[in-house]
């Protein structure tokens, strides 16, 4: 009995360690890409990989996978910003002060510049406290939008000093604090706002084919530039038309990626954004209908590919470790990641960041399509279904023959 025990409990381990090595079947992939990572010895850091135009023209989005030694990696792909690190500390002014049950603060903040906001809001006093504040934010003070709860504290040398405005644009401050606190605002920080970083290309607008009330602009995007928004610009300035844009998929089919109606007036500026439904690196569409009114004149096509980048945890580093990233193929599915194995963005905030490094584009040696794997297994069932109807129709048929010669005899 103990013998059958042990035998159970080694195969369970096997069975186990098969479960969570799981390796990548890198064969249904066309192209990869080595992921440089600088540091060594980088446990419970995160690796931050910045994705390149040579990806988005390859791959189908929900193909990226990467892998350690061959073992798939869990990731989380987020928009890549530039990181902007300047600030400055301005003086607030006091509009207004009432001590009574509570101690009530107003404070008007100094206009904002364009793209930046404010962050932090110094706070100090003359003796030991600590209270609740109820903060609120608005743009005037006869409207608060945001309201929230802060505790402060002053212990000695000791003080939480700073209350978090999680970069605002309100300039409006109200605080409402316990009586007895004695507060004063030295200073407020505001700083400059991140950007998305994103490749922008413009599209020669080519002469449209006319259709029955509708025009049709097709672009050839020779150059297989990806995009995930268009922006176009008209020379008229308000309108309303119902917009169907397609893309070649597998340089054959015509897929829908946006159908819908879309409004623009003269305030909305010179650009209407559509964003599409899947990344696009191919031949592309636009078809506008008109019906009744008249044809809107197209100026300019402007498609937008936000560069985004991959974050997933490193272990302890070796000198053979191997990180690639793989893509490169349409049939492949979806990730499906239990979302404690990727980085979330506390863990972004409490660990090191290590920038990684994409190397040059390479064909995948071992490419090949498995029988197990689309499009291959879909061929496969595909012709066991017919195959499957073809018998049971030879069976039906028999059956039928059988019984009528049957009858013939009786």
């Amino acid at each position: 009995m103990n013998r059958f025990k042990l035998i159970f409990l080694l195969t369970s381990l096997v069975f186990v360690s098969q479960v969570f090595a799981r390796p990548l079947a890198v064969e249904n992939f066309k192209y990869k890409k080595e992921i440089t990572v600088p540091a060594k010895n980088i446990e419970k850091g995160i690796i931050k990989v910045l994705l390149d135009e040579e990806f988005y023209k390859h791959s189908f989005y929900r193909d990226l996978r990467v892998t350690k030694n061959g073992e798939i990696i869990p990731y989380r792909i987020q928009n890549a910003e530039e990181i902007n690190k300047y600030t400055e500390k301005l003086k607030p002014e006091l509009l207004f002060t009432k001590k009574d049950e509570l101690e009530i603060y107003v404070l008007e903040l100094p206009k904002l510049p364009e793209g930046m906001s404010y962050s932090k809001l110094t706070v100090s006093s003359a003796y030991d406290y600590e209270t609740s504040i109820t903060l609120k934010l608005g743009d005037n003070p006869d409207n608060f939008s945001e309201t929230k709860n802060v505790f402060l504290y002053k212990y000695g040398s000791q003080s939480s000093g700073e209350i978090d405005l999680g970069n605002t644009k309100y300039r409006y401050v109200r605080l409402e604090v316990e009586n007895g606190s004695n507060l004063k605002f030295p200073s407020v920080t505001r700083t400059k706002e991140n950007k998305n970083l994103f490749i922008e290309k413009t599209h020669p607008v080519v002469s449209p084919v006319l259709e029955e009330n509708s025009v049709l602009f097709t672009f050839p995007n020779e150059n297989q530039t990806s995009f995930q928004t268009l922006k176009l610009s008209f020379e008229e300035k308000n309108w309303e038309r119902f917009i169907t844009i397609r893309g070649k998929i597998n340089k054959k089919e015509w897929d829908t990626v946006f159908q819908g109606t879309v409004h623009h007036t003269e305030k909305d500026g010179l650009y209407t954004e559509i964003p599409i439904s899947s990344p696009l690196n191919s031949e592309f569409t636009i078809q506008i209908e008109d019906g009744e009114n008249e044809t809107l004149h197209l100026k300019e096509v402007i498609t937008i590919q936000p560069l985004e980048e991959i974050l997933f945890f490193a272990e302890t580093d070796s000198v053979e470790t191997k990180y690639t990233l793989y893509y490169g193929n349409p049939y492949q599915w979806a990730p499906n990641f239990d979302p404690y194995t990727y980085p979330s963005e506390n863990d972004t905030k409490e660990r090191d960041m290590i920038q990684g490094k994409l190397e040059t584009e390479e064909e995948n040696p071992e490419f090949g399509y498995s029988l197990i794997y689309p499009p291959i297994s879909g061929y496969i069932t595909t012709t066991l279904f017919y195959l499957g109807i073809l018998t049971l129709l030879v069976f039906i048929f028999s059956i039928l023959k059988s019984k009528r010669l049957v009858a013939k005899e009786s």
